[in-house]
């Protein structure tokens, strides 16, 4: 069974490298490195292509990954991913986290986040969109720890803060910020 994997590993190895998922780092590793603790996979900025390695485990900061250059070395995460704790290069190659889309009915994105945390959403009360359940913070929710569903609410004018208000009312004081374009 071994020198079929050896083999099978042999043959792939002509193309382009792709780390493998969680489920069969282990197996990897120990084919690879005969230990699980010192098999890397990581990005080779100097090659433009994943690379394996018995280095061992290393570790970097939150909102970074690891890539090799030609040895350990911080990266940013891609632009669809954030990590908000600690990586390691034990079962990982990229940014752990994708960052949500806010892409729903209603939803419109009020920050992009940053390299460690996620994009946060709220509700187009331009539109006439309202939080189905109020956020923590009343003007924007963080779809990665809570719920961001929008409803159209049945008023005729929302404030910024999801308030109803008449045409008299449009410049009474909110809170949150207003939105001034969205696709």
């Amino acid at each position: 069974m071994v020198i079929l994997l050896i083999l099978i590993i042999g043959i792939v190895t002509g193309y382009d490298l792709k780390c493998p998922a969680k489920a069969e780092w282990r197996l990897r590793a120990n084919v690879s490195c005969y230990s699980e603790s010192k098999y890397v996979c990581l990005f080779h900025l100097l090659e433009g292509k994943y690379k394996e390695s018995c280095l061992g485990s290393d570790q970097s900061s939150i909102g970074s990954k690891l890539v090799f250059q030609p040895l350990f070395n911080l990266a940013e995460c891609n632009a669809g991913r954030y990590q908000p704790v600690v990586f390691t290069t034990h079962g990982n190659s990229e940014c752990i986290l994708r960052k949500s889309k806010c892409d729903e009915e209603g939803q419109v994105v009020y920050s992009n986040g940053s390299y460690s945390i996620d994009t946060a959403c709220r509700c187009d009360y331009t539109q006439g969109y309202a939080f189905v359940a109020k956020p923590k913070n009343s003007c924007f929710c963080n779809p990665s720890e809570e719920d961001c569903s929008c409803f159209r609410d049945n008023c005729n004018i929302l404030s910024p803060d999801y308030q109803c208000i008449n045409e008299e009312d449009t410049k009474a004081n909110v809170t949150c910020q207003e939105i001034y374009s969205h696709m």
